[in-house]
C-alpha cells in the first residue's frame, strides 16, 4: 500500500499531469492523421526526454502510445482511411456506419470501446505484474520462436475467415502481402531478399506507408470510378459517451476482445493485429447476424477497437517483467529506463515498486 501511495503522488505532481494532458492529446491528434502513427511521434520525441524528469518522459511517451490508436479510428470511420495501421480492420463497419448516416455512432463506440480495452488492459497488467511478476522470468522462457509463428499464423487464418463470402481473394492479397513483408535484407542473417541488387529496396517497405497508401489509393478509385454524389452525411451529434450505454448490448464482444487484447500484448512480438483479428473472427462467430460484418455492425467496431486498445498496457509486462520489449514502441521507451538508471526486469518490483504503480495508474488517467 505504500508504493500505491508513493506511485500516486508522483503522478500528481505537475508536470506529470501536464505531461499525461499533452501526451494524450498530442496522441490522439498523431494518430488522426494518416501516415504518421505513434512510432514516428515517439521516435522524434525521444531525444527531447533527456532534458525531462524519468517520470515525465515515460508518462508522455505512454500518452501518446495510448491514445494514438483510438486517433487512429476517426479517419478510418470518417473518410475510410487508418490514422494508423492497426486502424485497418476498423473501416470495415466503422466507415458503413458513416455512410449510413452513423459517423456520430460510430466514434461513440470506438471512444467507448478504446476505454474499455485499455481500463481492462491496465487493471489486468497490474495484477498480473504484481501476482505473478516473479515468476515471468520462467514462464516467458518457454515462449520460443516457434511460439510466435504459431500465434502469426493462426492469426493469418483468421484473416482470411474473416472475409468468408471473399475468402479466395483474401487468401491471394495475403500472399501479396506477406511477399512485400519479405522484401529486404533479413536482419539475424543479414540476407538479402527480393531486393534485385537495389539499395533502396535493402530496408523492404515502411509498414505505414504501404497501409495508408493502399486505403487511400483504393478509395480515391472508388471515388473516381463511382457516380457523382455527396458525401456520407458525419455530422457529429450529442456526446462520445453515449456509446457506453450502447456496448452494454455486447458485454461478451467486449470482453472477449480486451482478453484477447491483454493476451496477445503480452506475448512479445505479437501484438494489435493478431489481437484483432482474433476479436474480428470471435465477434462474427457469436453474431446472431453475421452477415452484417462489413456493412456496419456495431460488434464489429466494439471488437476492433477494444482489442487494440488493450495491447499497450499488457505490452508492458514484458518489458518490465522479463526486460524483453513487446514491439518496436516498447522498445523505444528501454532507452528512458536504462537513462533512468532502472533496468527493466525482475528486480524492478524490489527496487522501484512505487516508479512501477506511478506508470500504470497513470495509464488509467491517459484513459
Amino acid at each position: 500500500m505504500d508504493s500505491l501511495y508513493l506511485g500516486l503522488n508522483n503522478i500528481l505532481e505537475f508536470q506529470v499531469i501536464v505531461a499525461i494532458i499533452i501526451g494524450s492529446v498530442g496522441g490522439l491528434i498523431i494518430g488522426a492523421i494518416p501516415g504518421i502513427g505513434p512510432a514516428i511521434a515517439i521516435a522524434i520525441l525521444l531525444p527531447a526526454t533527456i532534458f525531462l524528469d524519468d517520470l515525465v518522459s515515460l508518462v508522455l511517451l505512454l500518452g501518446i502510445y495510448g491514445s494514438a490508436m483510438y486517433g487512429g479510428a476517426i479517419p478510418a470511420i470518417l473518410i475510410n482511411t487508418p490514422g494508423t495501421p492497426v486502424n485497418a480492420l476498423t473501416t470495415y463497419d466503422g466507415y458503413s456506419m458513416t455512410k449510413n448516416g452513423e459517423a456520430s455512432r460510430a466514434l461513440s463506440l470506438a471512444y467507448s470501446s478504446s476505454f474499455i480495452g485499455g481500463c481492462f488492459s491496465i487493471i489486468a497488467a497490474l495484477i498480473c505484474l504484481i501476482l505473478f511478476g516473479p515468476y515471468l522470468r520462467d514462464f516467458g522462457a518457454l515462449f520460443g520462436q516457434r511460439d510466435i509463428f504459431m500465434a502469426a499464423l493462426l492469426g493469418s487464418v483468421l484473416l482470411i475467415l474473416a472475409h468468408r463470402q471473399n475468402m479466395a481473394i483474401a487468401a491471394m492479397l495475403f500472399a501479396f502481402g506477406f511477399l512485400i513483408a519479405m522484401v529486404g535484407r533479413q536482419t539475424t542473417r543479414g540476407v538479402s531478399r527480393y531486393t534485385f541488387d537495389l539499395e533502396y529496396l535493402a530496408s523492404g517497405f515502411n509498414l505505414i506507408v504501404v497501409i495508408v497508401g493502399i486505403f487511400a489509393l483504393s478509395q480515391a478509385l472508388n471515388l473516381m470510378n463511382g457516380k457523382d454524389s455527396d458525401p456520407p452525411k458525419a455530422k457529429i451529434s450529442k456526446g462520445l459517451f453515449k456509446g457506453l450505454r450502447e456496448i452494454r448490448k455486447y458485454p461478451l464482444v467486449a470482453s472477449i476482445s480486451a482478453f484477447y487484447g491483454t493476451i496477445m500484448g503480452i506475448i512479445p512480438g505479437v501484438g494489435e493485429f493478431v489481437a484483432q483479428f482474433f476479436s474480428y473472427s470471435s465477434a462474427r462467430a457469436l453474431s446472431k447476424n453475421p452477415t452484417r460484418f462489413g456493412h456496419g455492425a456495431p460488434e464489429g467496431l466494439i471488437a476492433c477497437e477494444t482489442a487494440n486498445n488493450a495491447v499497450p498496457a499488457a505490452a508492458m509486462i514484458p518489458l518490465l517483467a522479463l526486460g524483453v520489449p513487446g514491439e518496436a514502441l516498447t522498445a523505444m521507451m528501454m532507452v528512458v529506463f536504462f537513462d533512468a538508471g532502472i533496468k527493466p526486469g525482475p528486480d524492478i518490483f524490489e527496487n522501484n515498486p512505487d516508479f512501477l504503480f506511478s506508470l500504470f495508474l497513470s495509464l488509467l488517467f491517459i484513459n
